[in-house]
């Protein structure tokens, strides 16, 4: 079994966390949160930690983080793109401006294909992982309905853009995140062609967070650009049986992307918490048919409670 572990606590945590350790607890990939704002001043923090984890014997991954809030896990992750270049965001079903970029605006594109071109060149990692990628939506508005959007729409489906959210709009969202993702990827492969890419929708379906145009695990799996889903089990804030949220993960994403031939990763809050279970959720995964796990730890989490979750998983 192939165990990771993410480190999304910022420069602040890299520059203590001990890449060594990792390794010798028997981790096997790191992978590293970069956030747009972070590293416009402190890239070569993350650069060091990423070739003190490689030189550990670690395969060390880069997650960008907020950049332009499309790539927005946490809405509190700030950015600086969307804070100076207000005319380049999402426009929602009232003709409102949302703070987060449009995929589709050929200002914010080219710069996010510049950003992640210089990201691939300064981290010797070994792929990215676009986390969430996504459109507005929130107490049934929608975006985007901007210039550009519609004009887009207009020559995919013939007529102008509805207000509501219908099949073909939920289709034309869907359908221009696969493209965004296949642009990232095709930016960092200019800088080496060996570099991979993972997509990590926004939760499962049944947490609640659909019609932000990453819901369709078919469609991503598809896109030539990606080489792999990342899974979060949300099983704790949904109330949900651990067991139940696992099987969710793997009757429905999780065998789209091994339909597809795509690599399938599933990813766990851990901590040293009873109620969490954490070693009795990579337990069930692992037994579950995953081979690929990686641990979401909220720093300062390391040493002996990560070495007991690794110890357990050694024997599958």
């Amino acid at each position: 079994m192939n165990v990771g572990i993410s480190i999304t606590s910022g420069v602040g945590a890299l520059r203590q966390i001990d890449a060594g350790l990792l390794s010798d607890l028997g981790f096997s990939a790191v992978f590293v949160a970069c956030y747009e704002d972070e590293v416009r001043w402190h890239v070569e923090d993350v650069a060091a930690f990423v070739r003190r984890a490689k030189s550990a014997g670690l395969e060390p991954y880069a997650m960008p983080y907020g950049y332009g809030k499309f790539l927005d896990p946490d809405p509190s992750v700030d950015s600086l793109y969307v804070q100076t270049h207000p005319d380049t965001c999402q426009m929602d079903c009232r003709g409102r401006r949302i703070r987060k970029a449009c995929p589709n605006h050929p200002q914010f594109l080219e710069w996010f294909s510049s950003s992640m071109r210089t990201l691939a060149w300064m981290l010797e990692c070994r792929g990215f992982v676009w986390d969430e990628p996504s459109f507005h939506y929130g107490r049934g508005q929608w975006s985007c309905r901007c210039e550009y959007c519609r004009r887009l729409f207009r020559a995919a489906y013939g007529r102008e853009m509805p207000r509501e959210l219908t099949d073909e709009v939920l289709e034309f969202r869907s359908s221009n995140v696969a493209m965004f993702v296949l642009a990232a990827a095709a930016a960092i492969e200019s800088v080496d062609r060996r570099l991979g890419s993972m997509v990590m929708p926004s939760r499962l379906p049944q947490s609640g967070l659909a019609y932000v145009g990453n819901e369709d695990a078919e469609r991503l799996a598809q896109c030539s650009g990606v080489d792999g889903i990342c899974l979060m089990v949300p099983w704790q804030e949904m109330g949900w049986d651990m067991e139940h949220g696992v099987r969710e993960a793997l009757d429905g994403p999780g065998k789209v992307a091994h339909r597809q031939g795509k690599a399938c990763a599933l990813w766990f809050n851990v901590s040293s918490h009873p109620e969490d279970r954490t070693v009795d959720s990579i337990d069930f995964a692992a037994r579950a048919g995953y081979s690929n796990l990686v641990a979401a730890p909220s720093f300062p989490f390391i040493r002996d409670d990560l070495r007991a979750v690794l110890r357990r998983t050694r024997g599958l």
